[in-house]
This record gives C-alpha cells, structure tokens and sequence, in this order.
C-alpha cells in the first residue's frame, strides 16, 4: 500500500481488537516516530498496553472507544506552531501505521494524564490518536462541495490531486474549514484559528503535498 492508497482507505476507528500490538509492528512504528522526532523536534512516543487515556467514561459512552490500549502521544516543546506540526506529522504517522495494516483514531479529549508520564521532560501533550487492529474499517465521511474548497476551473492536475487528497483528511467535527487558493505554483491555505483548526491545518498540509507532490509548489502566506 502506497501512500495515496493509504490516504483513500484510511478512516476513523474506535473499537479495536482486544489484541496486542506486534512486536515487529512496533519496531516499525518506534523507528518511523524516530524519524520524525529527529525532523520535526516534537517529542512523540507510542503507548502500549495502556487503557486510560481513552478509557473514561467520555471515551466509552459518548465517542463509542473499546479496546483502545495504544496509542501515539503527538507532544513537542511549546512553540507557535506546535498544533500544526503536531497534526502534520502526526498524519504522517497515521497514514504510516495504515500501510502496516493498522487503524486508527485522533481523539483531542483523550486523557492527556496517562500519556504525559511517557514523554520526555519539557514535552506538552497536544492530541491522542488511537491506534491498533480494527473491528472495523471505518466509514468515509462527508465531503463538503468541492468548489467550497478550490477553484479547480483551469487547475493544473497537481493542484486537483492535492485537493482530492486534502477533502479525504481527518478534521476536528469534519467540519474541513479550510479553502485553498492558487496563483501559479503559490498555493495559500485558509483556515480558522484555534487549537484544533491549527491541528487540522497541519493534518490537512500533509494530505495536500501528498497528492500534489511537494516539488510542484510552494506555500505562501
């Protein structure tokens, strides 16, 4: 599985497998974290065996979470643009883990408690996402009209395939607040304020360079 066949299978899951993680799978997943720790200077690290982050009473009556025992803790130092690196990369892993034929889940009220006796000193909890082996795949959410997002009259085929990948990012309540606008190869992405916009910013980024390739743009402010 690619990376774009990843982006287009990969929805959100909440109840898992009452199954450990494989010890492979998880060499797998601590080297990728590696690697974006040395990238990004976030502090991220996975969680395993751990059910009370996503173990409250929150989590299992209202958001619907079983079995959710591991998990990415996505932390970093504080920093202005902490939320969006957090969901940037954090996307990164999560689309990572579906190519390991995993599932998972952004959860913002996750118990931040639990996880940050596993980050490194200095590090601020930012969001959870659940990870682990699927009950289910998920379903696609809903997609707001496209022409609410981009003006794809005239776009070049770069342009809509990143747009078609960002429409398939994860956001906070799928509210997908955000619209792109293009001039030439100068792309400027419009979003709301806020923790979970900025997390969301960062999420929907990484979806849009995978499809557009980032060698043919740039971003602009």
């Amino acid at each position: 599985m690619d990376i774009i066949e990843a982006i287009r299978a990969r929805h959100s899951v909440r109840q898992y497998a009452a199954r450990e993680l494989e010890a492979g799978t998880v060499a797998e997943l601590e080297a990728e974290i590696g690697r974006i720790n040395a990238e990004s200077g976030l502090g991220i690290a996975l969680v395993t065996g751990e059910p009370k982050a996503f173990g409250g009473l929150l989590m299992r009556t209202l958001v619907k979470f079983s079995n959710a025992d591991n998990y990415f803790a996505i932390a970093g130092r504080r920093s202005e643009d902490l939320e969006e690196l957090a969901g940037y990369y954090g996307e990164r892993l999560v689309l990572y883990a579906q190519t390991l034929g995993l599932n998972t889940c952004w959860a913002m009220f996750a118990g931040k408690k639990e996880s940050r006796r596993r980050l490194e000193d200095g590090c601020e909890p930012v969001i959870n996402i659940a990870v682990g082996y699927g009950e289910n795949q998920g379903v696609p959410h809903t997609n707001r009209p496209v022409e609410e997002v981009a003006d794809l009259r005239d776009a070049p085929e770069w342009f809509a395939r990143g747009v078609e990948c960002a429409m398939l990012a994860p956001t906070a309540m799928n509210k997908q607040g955000f619209r792109f606008e293009r001039d030439g190869n100068k792309v400027r992405m419009v979003t709301g304020t806020g923790k979970l916009a900025l997390i969301d910013r960062g999420i929907v980024k990484y979806h849009f360079e995978c499809g557009a390739g980032r060698e043919n743009f740039a971003w602009v402010d």
